[in-house]
């Protein structure tokens, strides 16, 4: 959307609310065309004077005052028209006082001179504080609430909504004519037995931010009326205006009630300060929010299921409904069908589709020409499933499932196993055989052939029925580029199938083979038609006597949730009852809630049988990456539910309870056969059991396979678990926060492993609750893992192999942490995923009483559910197609509750940045990418604590860059006050409040894009850790570790300022066996604030500048050079008097290649812009230092100057661009000009300094200059309370980039 400014008015001062002239009010018997000439719109200002804006005979718009009302300073004002040619004013004063005047608006013309009154209508007094927001609200006739017809709400720094009523606007007192602007000549506040001046008017009062709010708004929809609150903690309160429900005869019923509804905390930091509503097409109202942290989110109310953000879903089911939902089914069923219904005879065709369900033994042999495709013999069972059929068209069906084992002519023996779905026609009498979805194997996927019966076969008598026949049938397929004639041979005895034969003949470009099956009936099977497995009619009606369902209900409770798909889920219950829940698809929005908020068409429900195993107690778990379901039972026995059969299956029975379970799907390669690792633990045995169990397997019901044995370690309780297929590698999680890797290759004879690695602390001494694999690489790429806790925190690993897997004193498998961070909602991490669609990461938990699904990628909120909190049964499914949305089930109170939603919670308009100012911001080096993209890493520090990672790129050709933040983390405590990257971009140090000076290691992550963990925490130098460190200045130093003086490492000399006006020195060292720091010496410049730290500019710096509160620049001494360790011997040389107060910011340029000759540029509180210049010279012993200040500068403090480039010219001559910014929110650009190895006794005298260009800058309290390398040249990025990007500020216009945050 393009918006262009027509026209920009002003007025002489603030203006604190505005409201657009509705063309329909008009006096009785005006001409339509006269509306043209009144007010287009009216603004009311900070002094309580309405101007109005309209058009003048020549159609240019003009600004024209009004009317004043009652003398007052105002906070905040609302304008609103009555519709009877009047403007309703509320205004709200400095001291706590809400005015409503109003003023007539039909009779003011653009060519008008006579004078306009207000009239004071109500004086509201009550709020202990000043009032930051005023809102009058529609006509609320029939709302149901009496006599109040309009309402007045107001909030304020004392936390309180209150509501006022304003139907009343009889009583007045006129104030006439203008007045003063000011108010030397202001008159006192019209007499108060006019007007309403008592707090008995407020009808309503609530409290409910944590702390100020800044704005209050009435919101009418279809399901009533609300007032929504925004406020300083960064969040939208909605309440509800209802009718006093109060039982005590002496309250009113009709007078109004604020209830809360919901919170919306969908900014970070500290406060909204826009709001605004916006009328969508499906009716709904959305509301719009911009926060401080540059962020603009659209969402609507919490209970406007047409939502922008997609369909939202909830229902609630205690044990009872759930009974009466299944006993309405089974009636609806016995109703519908009581008596059996003739049937036409059958045909051939019919009778031998009957005849195949059941078990049948099945022996296979492969003949292939082609050396690429085996050749060998299958051996197993087939099975013929009957099931209701899954398209209307059908008549019957039946799931075929082939399970066995494949043996090579080479004596390979794997397990096999393939799926199919038969079904028949009765119109057309024809069966045919269908392919089904790999990804869930039990629906129909497209057609593989028609079984058609050979000429004659049809043709059969009806007395040969029960004799002996032999029916053959063929068919044809292409697949792609691979052709298939299936042939049919069926020996039919007394309408029952004794055996058939089935050949395959396959030719294509890469297939060439015969596949010749024989089938016979098994003899554990009877002889069962599928009329006789399934009849056509319904069961008849329950007796008489049975126990209704309800009754049957009545003492179970929920247990247990998982989710079998995205729209249907299980859960077990204390009386060992299975039930499947599923979603019913709406479109549009959900239906009416019924009583007690039951939405009986949310959820459908049916039983899946009941077991006496779940009754003591039961475990769930889904297998990643299928569709079964794993059910452990008290007495240590594992089932499945299987879904193409709708049934609970025993598969093994553990000796004792199982207290946790896990199951993951895997590909055993070429064979493109599948299965299942299942890690079992049980109560009071310290091994982990794994079972590898293939499909075939799982049809069995029971294992007899030997499992793997994972020795546990000491009081280790299994709590998540993973399995990398490719590095053959098992990661166990405890509730002690340690994880155990287990290596199967170092697995012996006895089938027992004992773990390779054990990690502690991985998140504390917390229970570490999810274990996901985030990229499994072979062994020659480092895999991923993601681990989050309930410490609040989520972190990626990398694994590394060591190959050989066994070497002599090595740890084969290592873990190490690349990225560490604390999302916005905890400290219960219960569950994360990665979007299949988008690769996006997706974090679920608690916070407080609310369940809270946030988005890591984007850095949103995706649903937020007051659910009680997490001490309960529930389970999350996402849906991972990109669209944010989910369904979470839970149990509160004994009722099963169901919330879904096919979106986010809410649309993100502009990302934004921090909640807060930044305060520090550092810019890597650039780096360039496939030759076209450069690409610079921005790192910025907030008052908000957190540091965020922006990626700045270009392409070459382009002329627009783009800001994009790849991370964000924190762990300080209080705002930061510094940033610097080390020269290689591998670390990024950090400085803040209460001594905290970190080092943070950046890399690449998978998923993510930058990872980062503090590898390092400099020890804190007092007791109670109450200093700022201020400023550091760094330079990075080789180091020497081993005997023969070999370069291994590197080392960094950190030379730190804090706020007692300390100096410390620091050596930085990194070893393969950790990180540390080393105080090398400690000094102290006076009692001033040191405030900045740079060294003069050199390869090997041997001096250090500091800047204080004193508005003096230090000089210190470094004797040694800082190649050579230790590093010992700083000391203070001299210092200037310079500045009037506090030097904020500096930096240094060297005028030679060694340090001699240097220029210092800094910035202070005094709004002057100073040169030092520092001369070391032959021809005497000290060093020369002259000075030039450059007073008003700004009109206000200069928080900050960066050095831009140097023009290249011909030596000794240097000419260098830098910028300037402050308070006074300019940014300005200088030009700075120095001969190098000047003589004079007062080498200042060579500098010669210009302006080259001065401009705004949208942000406000600029804190921090970085140059960076735009699309235009050299620029700077300014921030301060946002980010803005210059492209070029070394030319003579210079050119905004148009990148703002």
């Amino acid at each position: 959307v393009e918006i262009e400014l027509k026209e920009e008015l002003e007025v002489d001062d603030w203006i604190l609310s505005g409201c657009f002239n509705n063309p329909e009010v008009r006096e009785p018997d005006e001409p339509q065309s006269s509306c043209s000439r009144k007010h287009d719109s009216v603004v009311l200002t900070a002094h309580n004077v309405a101007y109005g804006i309209c058009q003048d005979k020549n159609q240019h718009s003009i600004v024209k005052r009004i009317v004043a009302g009652p003398d007052s300073m105002l906070y905040s004002a609302y304008i609103d028209w009555t519709g009877s040619g009047r403007c309703l004013v509320a205004s709200a004063t400095a001291f706590g006082d809400v005015l409503l005047w109003s003023f007539p608006e039909s009779g003011v013309k653009a060519d008008s001179v006579s004078p306009v009154s207000s009239h004071l209508h109500h004086q509201f007094s009550g709020h202990e504080g000043s009032i930051f927001g005023v809102s009058i609200s529609p006509d609320l006739s029939e709302q149901g609430f009496g006599d109040i017809r309009r309402l007045l709400a107001s909030c304020s720094d004392d936390r309180t909504i209150r509501l006022w009523d304003i139907s009343d606007l009889e009583a007045s007192e006129v104030f006439p004519g203008p007045r003063s602007q000011h108010f030397e000549n202001s008159t006192p506040l019209v007499d108060k037995g006019h007007t309403s001046t008592s707090s008995t008017d407020c009808v309503a009062m609530t409290m409910g931010h944590a702390s100020r709010i800044w704005d209050v708004r009435f919101l009418i929809t279809d399901r009533g009326t609300a007032v929504l609150s925004f406020g300083e903690d960064s969040t939208t309160q909605a309440w509800g205006l209802t009718r006093n429900q109060s039982h005590l005869d002496h309250l009113r019923s009709d007078v109004p009630h604020l209830s809360h509804k919901h919170t919306y905390a969908y900014h970070s930091g500290k406060s909204i300060w826009a709001n605004a509503v916006v009328q969508q097409l499906n009716g709904a109202q959305a509301v719009c929010t911009g926060g401080a942290d540059g962020r603009i989110v659209q969402y609507n109310l919490h209970d406007e299921h047409k939502s922008a953000a997609g369909v939202v879903s909830t229902s609630q089911w205690t044990m009872q409904d759930i009974a009466v939902k299944l006993d309405e089914s089974q009636k609806s069923l016995d109703d519908n069908v009581a008596v059996p219904v003739p049937r036409p005879e059958k045909t051939l065709c019919e009778r031998v589709f009957d005849a195949l369900v059941g078990t049948w033994s099945i022996e296979r042999e492969i003949k292939s020409a082609l050396p690429t495709s085996p050749s060998g013999s299958f051996s197993g069972e087939a099975h013929f499933h009957n099931r209701p059929p899954t398209a209307p068209k059908f008549d019957k069906e039946y799931l075929y499932i082939e399970n066995g084992k494949f043996t090579s002519d080479q004596g390979l023996t794997l397990p096999a196993t393939r799926r199919y779905v038969y079904r028949y026609e009765r119109v057309s009498d024809l069966i045919s055989a269908w392919f089904v979805k790999p990804d869930d194997n039990a629906v129909v996927d497209y057609l593989f052939h028609d079984i058609r019966l050979d000429d004659g076969n049809n043709e059969c008598p009806h007395d040969s029925l029960h004799a002996d026949q032999v029916i053959k049938a063929s068919s044809y397929h292409l697949c792609v580029k691979d052709h298939y004639t299936p042939s049919y041979v069926l020996h039919l005895m007394g309408g029952h199938l004794k055996d058939w034969k089935l050949a395959y003949g396959v030719k294509g470009p890469q297939k060439d083979y015969i596949a010749e099956a024989t089938y016979a009936r098994n003899e554990k099977t009877s002889h069962l038609s599928s009329d006789e497995e399934l009849p056509n009619t319904v069961k008849t009606k329950k007796p008489s006597g049975q126990i209704p369902l309800d009754r049957q209900f009545k003492d179970d409770s929920l247990r247990c949730y998982v989710f079998l798909t995205d729209r249907s889920f299980l859960v077990t219950t204390a009386q060992g009852r299975v039930l499947v829940g599923s979603l019913l698809s709406s479109a549009g929005s959900t239906a009416e809630t019924g009583q007690h908020g039951v939405n009986p068409s949310a959820v459908e429900w049916k039983p899946a049988g009941q077991y006496d195993v779940f009754k003591s107690s039961s475990i769930v778990a889904q297998v990643v990456g299928s569709n079964f379901i794993l059910l452990g039972g008290g007495d240590g026995t594992i089932s499945f539910y299987d879904r193409s059969i709708d049934k609970v299956l025993p598969m093994m029975h553990l000796k004792r309870k199982l207290a946790f379970i896990y199951a993951q799907k895997i590909d055993l390669g070429f064979w493109k056969i599948q299965a299942h690792f299942i890690l079992a633990v049980c109560l009071g045995i310290p091994v982990a059991y794994i079972y590898e169990i293939s499909d075939i397997d799982l049809h069995d019901r029971n294992v007899a396979k030997q499992p793997i044995m994972l020795t546990l370690p000491a009081c280790f309780v299994v709590t998540s678990a993973c399995y990398f297929s490719s590095l053959r590698l098992w990661l166990l999680g405890s509730r002690s926060g340690v994880i155990a890797l287990y290596d199967e290759a170092t697995a012996q004879h006895d089938f027992v492993l004992e773990p390779c690695s054990i990690v502690a602390d991985v998140h504390g001494p917390e229970t570490i609750t999810v274990i996901h694999c985030l990229s499994d690489q072979d062994q020659n790429q480092p895999s991923h893992v993601l681990t989050a806790g309930r410490d609040g925190h989520y972190a990626v690993h990398e694994v590394t192999v060591i190959s050989p897997r066994i070497l002599s004193g090595e740890v084969p498998v290592t873990l190490r942490t690349v990225h560490r961070s604390t999302p916005p909602f905890g400290p219960n991490i219960e569950g994360a995923t990665l979007d299949s669609q988008t690769q996006e990461l997706i974090l679920w938990g608690f916070r407080s009483t609310q369940f809270v699904v946030w988005n890591v990628s984007k850095d949103i909120e995706t649903m937020n559910v007051d659910c009680g909190g997490a001490h309960r049964n529930w389970c999350y499914n996402p849906l991972k197609d990109g669209s944010n949305g989910g369904t979470f089930v839970w149990t509160k109170a004994s009722v099963c509750h169901v919330y879904s939603q096919s979106n986010a919670s809410h649309r993100v308009m502009n990302s934004g940045g921090h909640g807060r100012e930044i305060k520090a911001m550092a810019v890597s080096r650039a780096l360039v990418i496939h030759d076209e993209v450069e690409a610079q890493y921005i790192a910025t520090g907030a008052e908000d604590t957190a540091i965020r990672i922006w990626s700045y790129t270009r392409q070459r050709s382009a002329s627009r860059s783009d800001f994009r933040c790849l991370g964000a983390f924190s762990k300080h405590t209080t705002g930061i006050q510094q940033l610097r990257w080390s020269a290689d971009g591998s670390l990024l140090f950090s400085a803040a409040g209460c001594e905290e000076f970190f080092v943070w290691r950046i890399r690449t992550v998978p998923f993510l894009g930058i990872g980062a963990v503090c590898e390092a925490v400099c020890p804190k130098v007092t007791d109670d850790g109450d200093l700022r460190v201020m400023d550091f200045a760094m330079a990075e130093v080789p180091r020497c570790f081993d005997d023969d003086q070999t370069l291994t490492e590197k080392g960094y000399v950190v030379h730190v300022v804090y706020s007692d006006s300390s100096l410390r020195v620091y050596l930085y060292s990194v070893t393969h066996a950790g990180c540390s720091f080393t105080l090398v010496q400690s000094s102290t410049y006076t009692t001033h604030c040191l405030t900045a730290a740079c060294y003069l500019s050199a390869p090997t710096p041997n001096v250090l500048c500091t800047a204080s509160s004193d508005g003096h620049i230090a000089f210190w001494s470094i004797r040694h050079s800082i190649d050579h360790l230790p590093v010992q011997g700083l000391q203070l040389s001299s210092a200037v008097a310079f500045h009037q107060n506090s030097i904020k910011s500096m930096f240094t340029i060297s005028l030679d290649t060694l340090g001699f000759d240097c220029l210092i540029i800094s910035g202070g509180d005094d709004g002057a812009l100073g040169i030092t210049r520092r001369v070391v010279s032959k021809a005497s012993a000290d060093p020369i230092i002259s000075t030039l200040l450059i007073p008003k500068a700004h009109a206000a403090a200069i928080n900050a100057v960066e050095y831009l480039h140097e023009i290249p010219q011909t030596k000794p001559s240097h000419t260098h661009f830098f910028v300037s910014s402050g308070n006074d929110q300019r940014l300005k650009t200088w030009i700075i000009q120095a001969n190098s190895h000047s003589t004079s006794s007062n080498p200042i005298e060579d500098v010669v300094i210009r302006l080259q260009n001065n401009q705004h800058t949208s942000v406000a309290d600029v804190s921090s200059l970085s140059a960076i390398t735009t699309a235009k040249g050299v620029g700077a990025v300014v921030a301060g309370i946002g980010m803005e990007c210059f492209a070029d500020l070394t030319s003579e216009i210079s050119c905004h980039d148009g990148t703002t945050i």
